[in-house]
């Protein structure tokens, strides 16, 4: 065993022995967040760097979270050349090691796709609770390091998220609340995390959306809970207390992100956009110019830009003056805004930690209300 193996190995062992388990498992992928220089700082790239210079190697399918730029458009977002340098090294560090440059939140559509009961070791709250709660797949919401850890190992520390005890629900959620758009899927989830943040709920009165809608339910509840998934349907209901969410409580957060100005930056694709969404984006810009006083980005994956590029996509939302980026997002990235920004968006993710990450004034707004004001009149 390699010393990085091993140190992977002490610290896996240590979590397990946290939750009084253990015990480690054998897991099928890993996805590791926390790769932005911006959130782990020199203390976080020395800790990759000591890795990858012990000799660390995937045993299994491994991917990256998004970094702090697009690494074809790093002007864009403010990068200074110590930050450029910085962020490049730890990605070239994790290559190294084989984790695939995916540089996305949703590795699911680049490849990452785990099947219905397997083990796995994903950093990423949206990709945590997707995959558990869509996918059907077993991992608990691992940090940065665990997650490069158990990828190194080919493990996990045994905790409740990986056994079916474990992931029972606790609370049943009635929803009297019809989600219309993204915005709405992410503002139910985040209320209903904000109602029960440590509880797995059962929702009661959702159907089941798309897999787009879903992943926005996700993203939402996953920035306001600590558990690792919800569910929309099981037989056997739920043995633990009752609550309601109706309209004027998913309303009285949205007047909290209301907007009262202006944008001048409207930001999508968080998490990042499908490829469905792309064409829809597309058609909305079609014809259409941006305002000059506003940065309209759209944010997705190094995969799903590539057959945006094919498809004529991309080309469509860049003649129209938005910008169609990869590889990074608004949250991660080192831009620069001020208190004189509005950040516009149809993400309850990224209103939530914009709020505490930037000093702009944040709203939320559903996707075509993002476009519309994204636009000339």
């Amino acid at each position: 065993m390699g010393e990085a193996c091993r140190r992977s190995m002490e610290l896996l062992l240590a979590i397990a022995d946290a939750y009084g388990y253990g015990k480690l498992i054998k897991i099928r992928s890993a996805h590791i967040s926390g790769i932005s220089y911006k959130n782990i700082g020199d203390s976080g790239l020395e800790f990759i760097r000591d890795l990858a210079e012990s000799g660390g190697f995937v045993r299994v399918k491994a991917t990256m979270n998004p970094c702090g730029f697009d690494l074809d458009k790093p002007w864009l977002f403010d990068v200074d050349e110590e930050f450029y340098k910085k962020q490049m090294e730890i990605v070239r560090l994790l290559k190294l090691m084989g984790v695939e440059e995916t540089l996305t939140c949703t590795p699911y559509y680049a490849g990452n796709n785990p099947r219905e009961g397997d083990h796995i070791a994903w950093a990423e709250s949206s990709a945590v609770i997707y995959s558990n709660s869509v996918l059907g797949a077993y991992t608990d919401r691992e940090g940065g390091p665990s997650a490069l850890a158990a990828a190194l190992t080919g493990r996990a520390a045994l905790t409740p998220a990986h056994t079916d005890e474990g992931r029972m629900p606790e609370v049943k959620v009635k929803v009297h609340y019809k989600p219309r758009d993204y915005a709405d899927w992410g503002l139910l989830g985040y209320v209903v995390g904000m109602r029960e943040p440590r509880l797995i709920p059962l929702l009661e009165g959702v159907k089941a959306g798309s897999r787009d809608e879903l992943k926005y339910l996700s993203a939402g509840f996953g920035a306001s809970s600590s558990a690792p998934m919800f569910w929309l349907k099981r037989g056997e209901g739920c043995e633990g207390g009752v609550i309601e969410v109706d309209v004027s409580e998913v309303k009285s957060v949205r007047e909290k992100w209301s907007l009262t100005r202006r944008p001048t930056v409207v930001f999508i694709g968080c998490p990042h956009c499908s490829l469905k969404e792309l064409r829809s984006i597309a058609e909305e810009l079609k014809e259409k110019k941006v305002r000059r006083d506003v940065k309209l980005l759209i944010s997705t994956s190094r995969s799903v830009y590539e057959r945006a590029v094919k498809e004529g996509v991309e080309e469509v939302i860049r003649r129209s003056g938005g910008l169609l980026v990869k590889d990074t997002c608004l949250i991660v990235s080192p831009m620069r805004l001020s208190k004189s920004d509005v950040i516009l968006t149809d993400s309850a993710k990224t209103a939530h930690y914009a709020q505490t990450m930037t000093r702009a004034m944040i709203a939320l707004g559903g996707r075509r209300r993002c476009l519309r004001e994204a636009v000339e009149s």
